[in-house]
């Protein structure tokens, strides 16, 4: 496949971490197929020199393994791989799983004793605390704006990024946004996309995938029985993507809640999927209630799509809040306001009422300033969104957004309780630049 670089927005934050003395050691989070590699190998062109160790490579792996000292592993490394012994402006960028804590130790040495190396960790699992001298960087799926870019459709892209949105796009976005929710935001679908134009012929490219996954699931020390229920609960998690689920029983699955609530926290920890509790908060922050039942939410649209079945359903659908009701579109929204939190473990925070017996459901809250802003993923007029009425109801303000198949457009309503609100309603390829647009909608309503 020929090589096609992404232009991924994380190389923003990659430069200020090159930029901090205080930092010289680097987490890069995220699960495997997600582009660190090639980010990194893009990102190392900014240093004299770039020492890449790939510890699935028996090679570097030898080297890794026979190292003693810090010092020791550097002089070992500079010769073997033709290298200048001076560390000054020094990138070393060991590329594994952080499944083996000898790498953090030595990590850890090497910044505390070598000033100018700088040191970045690819890691597809989380780890139970950040090592000394270390940050951290979570890598995703590409968002619908790098997604946009890989496309090279400068036109889109402009009117993407624009604030307030031009009427103009409406039409060029919509078709292309229900481009990415199909294919997703996988680095190599994406390539293999750009390339051929064919959706045929992405099916090997997410079966690889997948069959990554898995190798990574029976390379672990578990016992068998354990590694089969992972494998078939990653299977039967795709067509629940979006929706909350229960673990007890989970897939049909003759397991109860705690082995199934386990097999899960595996999957998060890998990064595979996320489990998301709602809150009953109608002001920030929106701590979660770890009581109720979670959303689910996997790593990638474009692989739900494809490993549940319904790639069909997608390509002839002209509004996606009308398909398996919403549940496509609520996912991929999701995965949109994910991709902009690159700083830490994030979750998707979403509201349910307190209220005993309360079906209640909002699909989204974003903390705003010192507000909790409800969204909803829904068509159909504000009078009809009873969810939205009842947190306008409870939360000290009068601001909601709605994502929906239609323009932008500003609107004062009344809740079934007689409240005034203002309703801002956005076309949902513009979920990533939310807090973009309400900045405006607040200082427009506010005036």
């Amino acid at each position: 496949m020929a090589e096609i670089y992404f232009e991924r927005s994380a190389s923003t934050q990659l430069n200020h971490w090159r930029e901090d003395p205080s930092t010289p050691g680097l987490i890069l989070y995220g699960a495997r197929q997600t582009g660190k590699t090639s980010l990194v190998d893009e990102f190392s062109r900014k240093f004299r020199q770039f020492i890449h160790l790939d510890l699935k490579d028996p090679g570097d792996l030898k080297i890794f393994r026979q190292s003693g000292s810090s010092e020791d592993f550097l002089n070992t490394i500079f010769l073997l791989k033709g290298k200048d012994t001076n560390p000054k402006k020094t990138l070393i960028f060991f590329d594994c799983t952080c499944r083996d804590p000898q790498v953090i130790n030595l990590a850890e040495d090497i910044i505390s004793r070598q000033p100018g190396v700088k040191v970045i960790i690819s890691c597809a699992i989380q780890l139970p605390q950040i090592p000394r001298g270390f940050t951290s960087l979570y890598i995703r799926p590409l968002s619908f704006n790098e997604f946009l870019r890989a496309n090279g459709n400068s036109e889109a892209i402009e009117a993407f990024s624009e604030v307030p949105f031009p009427v103009s796009g409406f039409h060029t976005l919509l078709g292309l946004f229900h481009q990415y929710s199909l294919i997703g935001g996988m680095p190599a679908v994406v390539k293999k996309f750009v390339l051929s134009r064919s959706m045929s012929s992405l099916k090997p490219v997410y079966e690889g995938i997948l069959k990554e996954f898995y190798n990574d699931i029976e390379s672990s020390s578990f016992r068998q029985n354990k590694k089969d229920l992972l494998t078939i609960t990653l299977q039967n998690a795709f067509m629940y993507a979006g929706t909350r689920i229960k673990f007890n029983a989970f897939g049909n699955v003759p397991y109860g809640s705690r082995e199934m609530s386990n097999t899960f926290r595996y999957l998060e920890n890998s990064m595979l999927l996320s489990l998301n509790y709602p809150t009953v908060a109608t002001i920030p922050p929106p701590e979660p209630d770890m009581n109720k039942f979670p959303r689910l939410q996997m790593l990638d649209t474009g692989l739900m799509t494809y490993f549940s079945g319904i790639q069909k359903q997608m390509i002839l659908a002209m509004d996606l809040n009308a398909l398996f009701e919403g549940q496509v579109l609520r996912h991929v929204v999701g995965q949109e306001l994910l991709s902009g939190k690159t700083e830490g473990p994030s979750s998707l925070d979403y509201w349910v009422r307190s209220k005993a017996q309360s079906s209640a459901e909002l699909d989204y809250v974003i903390p705003f300033e010192n507000l909790l802003i409800p969204v909803v993923v829904k068509s159909g007029e504000p009078g009809r969104l009873r969810s939205l009425h009842q947190f306008i109801d409870e939360a000290p303000h009068s601001f909601a957004i709605r994502l929906h198949a239609g323009n932008v457009s500003i609107r004062k309503a009344e809740t079934l309780k007689g409240k005034p609100y203002y309703l801002l309603s956005l076309p949902y390829f513009l979920a990533y630049r939310i807090p973009e647009h309400l900045k405006g909608f607040i200082r427009y309503v506010e005036s």
